[in-house]
């Protein structure tokens, strides 16, 4: 296995090295319907993190009522936990993903601030998916990280204006939020959606769906929570000795289920070859499992990110990745 692989396109340089001597070998595209729609722009001032948004997400459209009540079940079951009490009584904005309205980003805010967020996504079969959901006030498209961007990249001429004829666009992966920047007669640059990193190349992920998210066909109900104790870290940075444990060899969602219960340290999540698509590695610390009226299937939703704040399908990282554990401890 290549060391860069498990990494990735991570510049920290410690882990570069470590890895380096530890490790021997080894859906749809959604374009937010915002703005221009990701035609290419006028001389337009951005001078804060707020016009960086507003250029790409300033487009308003009827939400569909089926898309407001799923969303709002999911919300409402959400809000039981523990962790998720500030969604009780919240308000929730809507941002189409398109292209023309193939998926949605929905902000769940209180009191003004923004507590959490739903990427929900349309379904052959014109349902909505439930892709991907989180906790506390990051969001899956930071403009702050853009912005900042936009300045590295000197695409903010005299007077913070954009460059002419750059277009910005918010796309969504299988897992990864992603801002495409396209300047003027020059390839395109992807940036990661939450932390503004350049990914090396577009994300092979953007040409598919999520394998197994929650579906809008029936009531929902959250039937499980799995968040084991923990101590340490949950950045896999910070300890990179998960790197000489062996891959956990998983046969479906009930070995994961086992695996989250018994580490107190969590899973580290990496896709070799493909980490950009997924911004991986990160780690795994709990699982939400969800069930529609009518069906015996449990979908898992796994916690990933600081503080298990991010959570995925779970599927979606079983098919396409592996697991380490990150409790150095037992290594």
């Amino acid at each position: 296995m290549n060391p860069a692989n498990i990494l990735s396109f991570t510049k920290k340089t410690a882990a570069v090295v470590l890895l380096a001597v530890s490790l021997a070998p080894a859906g749809d595209e959604a374009v937010l319907a915002a703005g221009n729609g990701g035609t290419a722009t006028p001389n337009v001032t951005i001078n804060s993190a707020l016009l960086a948004r507003s250029v790409v997400f300033g487009q308003q459209k009827a939400v569909p009522a089926s898309l407001r009540s799923f969303t709002e079940q999911v919300v409402d079951e959400l809000s039981n936990q523990d962790s998720f009490q500030d969604w009780k009584r919240a308000g929730i904005s809507y941002d189409p993903l398109g292209p023309g309205t193939h998926g949605w980003l929905a902000t769940v805010s209180r009191n003004g601030k923004a507590v959490g967020y739903l990427i929900l996504t349309s379904t052959d079969d014109g349902q909505y998916m439930l892709s991907e959901y989180g906790r506390g006030e990051s969001m899956p498209y930071n403009s702050q990280a853009l912005y900042q961007r936009l300045q590295q990249l000197g695409l903010l001429q005299a007077g913070s204006k954009l460059s002419g004829g750059t277009s910005i666009e918010a796309r969504y992966s299988a897992l990864l939020p992603v801002w495409k920047i396209t300047p003027p007669g020059k390839k395109a640059i992807y940036l990661h959606g939450m932390t503004g990193e350049e990914l090396p190349m577009q994300p092979s992920g953007m040409e598919k769906a999520p394998l197994d998210g929650l579906s809008s066909s029936g009531r929902l109900k959250l039937v499980g929570a799995t968040q084991p104790k923990r101590t340490g870290t949950s950045d896999p940075y910070e300890n990179l000795l998960w790197l000489q444990s062996p891959k956990l060899s998983f046969r479906g969602d009930q070995d994961l289920i086992q695996a989250v219960k018994a580490g107190s340290s969590g899973l580290v999540f990496t896709s070799p070859g493909h980490n950009a698509d997924y911004g991986a590695p990160f780690v795994v610390t709990g699982l939400h499992a969800w069930k529609a009226d009518g069906t015996e299937k449990e979908v898992l939703f796994a916690a990933s990110g600081p503080d298990g704040s991010r959570y995925l399908p779970a599927a979606e990282l079983l098919a396409h990745g592996e697991f380490r554990s990150l409790n150095a401890s037992r290594l």
